[in-house]
């Protein structure tokens, strides 16, 4: 799978493409197919977010061409999608309230996806000015997701853990 990415941000933006066209898939799907596409695009943001997180916000976070406050913001935002991921994966909705939720995740990720692919601006665009090697970072997130698919498989990946945001306060 490595040879269908060119790099980290080749393979970060196929995934929010991914997870994009199951967001606009889940709008026009019965209740219960909802609830199926929900859940799988609920875990690969899930794995997708880890990615970034280990990887990605890291390598970035101080180099003279990163905006600090851009990449808190980002994981502000992975917050903000992580508290609804964990209830929609939490079981306790109903039809009426895990399809709206569903789309105001969707709604969330696609405006983050908007700002990290900004071009000139976005933390993609300051990850290539800062010359990280991204070939090299590829290679840890395809290792690194294969290991978080095969929790996901066993029904071991654990709800998306919160950075900045722990039961409405923050850190």
């Amino acid at each position: 799978m490595a040879d269908s990415y060119t790099d980290a941000i080749a393979k970060l933006k196929a995934d929010h493409d991914k997870t994009e066209a199951l967001f606009a898939k889940a709008e026009d799907a019965s209740p219960q197919d909802v609830r199926k596409i929900g859940v799988q695009v609920c875990n690969l943001v899930k794995i997708h977010m880890t990615l970034e997180e280990e990887y990605f916000y890291p390598a970035l976070r101080g180099k003279a061409e990163a905006d600090d406050d851009k990449l808190t913001e980002g994981l502000v935002e992975h917050d903000s999608g992580k508290v609804l991921i964990n209830d929609l994966l939490s079981g306790d909705n109903d039809d009426d309230t895990f399809g709206p939720k569903l789309q105001v995740l969707g709604e969330q990720m696609e405006h983050h996806h908007k700002e990290e692919e900004e071009p000139g601006k976005g933390v993609f665009w300051q990850a290539r000015e800062a010359g990280l090697d991204l070939v090299a970072m590829l290679d840890q997130m395809l290792a690194r997701e294969a290991e978080l698919k095969a929790e996901l498989k066993a029904g071991d990946l654990p709800d998306a853990e919160l950075l900045y945001v722990d039961a409405g306060k923050t850190s």
